[in-house]
This record gives C-alpha cells, sequence and structure tokens, in this order.
C-alpha cells in the first residue's frame, strides 16, 4: 500500500504497507510510549499504578484482557504485543475479596446469555454488568461476567434480564465460586 502522505523521517515516521511486517523493519508504531495502568479511588479520580505494577513496560501493546487464569477469584490481566512481541500476564496481588463469576447458558436468547443484564445485591454493595466479551486486537475475554464483593459472604440477588426479554431471580447466592446459571429454568451449577 502506498504512503498516504510525505513521511518526515526527521521526526521518527516511517511508513509499512503491510501492518504484517512491523516484526520485520524493526518499528514500534507506540513511538516508545509506556504501558499505563489506573486503579480507581471510588472518589472520582484515579491513581496511577504504572510503576508500582510493573505494568509500565516499553512494549507495543495493543490489548488487554482480565480472566482469571488460577481460579482464585483475583483475575490477571493479559497485555499482547504488536508485532510478535511477548504476551505478559500480570498476577493479581490485590488483597484477597470475596467475587463472584456468572455463566449464563441461554435456551431462549443466545447459547451464551450475550446481551443480558445482570443485577448484584449485597448488603449496601449493587453491581450492574451487561454481558458483552471485551473483543480487543487478536483477543477476547471469556463470555462471564466477574465481580469483586468486598467483604460480603453472601449475595442477597441476582437479578439476570436475558435477550430473549425473560428474568431470572436468585437469592442468598454463597460468594467465592463460579456459578452457570440456565436461562431455560433458572436452575444453577457451580463450575
Amino acid at each position: 500500500m502506498p504512503e498516504l502522505r510525505d513521511v518526515d523521517e526527521d521526526n521518527g515516521e516511517f511508513w509499512v504497507g503491510n501492518p504484517f511486517m512491523f516484526s520485520n523493519v524493526k518499528e514500534n508504531l507506540s513511538a516508545y510510549e509506556r504501558n499505563g495502568c489506573f486503579l480507581n479511588d471510588q472518589n472520582g479520580s484515579f491513581l496511577d499504578m504504572s510503576y508500582l505494577s510493573g505494568s509500565d513496560n516499553r512494549g507495543d501493546s495493543r490489548t488487554v484482557v482480565s480472566t482469571d487464569i488460577d481460579k482464585d477469584g483475583m483475575p490477571e490481566l493479559f497485555v499482547r504485543q504488536v508485532g510478535g512481541g511477548a504476551l505478559v500476564v500480570y498476577k493479581n496481588n490485590f488483597p484477597k475479596t470475596n467475587w463472584l463469576t456468572i455463566s449464563l447458558r441461554g435456551d431462549k436468547s443466545n447459547s451464551a446469555g450475550i446481551g443480558s443484564k445482570v443485577i448484584i445485591r449485597a448488603g449496601d454493595l449493587i453491581v450492574q454488568r451487561e454481558l458483552y466479551p471485551v473483543v480487543n486486537f487478536l483477543s477476547q475475554a471469556p463470555a462471564n461476567i466477574h465481580v469483586g464483593l468486598q467483604n460480603h459472604a453472601k449475595v442477597d440477588s441476582i437479578e439476570i434480564f436475558w435477550p430473549s426479554g425473560e428474568k431470572t431471580t436468585l437469592r442468598d447466592i454463597d460468594t467465592n465460586r463460579h456459578l452457570r446459571v440456565f436461562e431455560a429454568d433458572g436452575h444453577t451449577e457451580s463450575l
């Protein structure tokens, strides 16, 4: 593919007609920016945790996906670099809290329950999520909902609004587990 305009090589610009050739030309689209990681302080601001977390590497990162690979309830971050760089996994070392992961199995809706709205209530905590698995550059997150529940050992209720218009309500649910919910009859199973 031809250049779209004149390339300013004095400013470090370059052109690669085929994006799959970046690893061959040894260039970096990021212009050497560092990755960032920010922690929500729950007061309307974010704390820059980039250096402390080790996530401020100089890789040309293009995607991040969060999933719990070691089943401890603390999702890890997977960061993919463009041009064949390493897949970097950041282990979640925050203090453990209670959690719940929910997978959906649709009947009238699609089989994974994509598009469902889920409302979780535990004491004074209300968490709302919609099931839309993250799809990024060359990656996709699992089709489930993972929520942190602070110090709540039980969930008072889970309301699932399925794409079909059906509603499932569950009550008095134990935390710290992966739960599959079936649209057909509202039954659950632990994974």
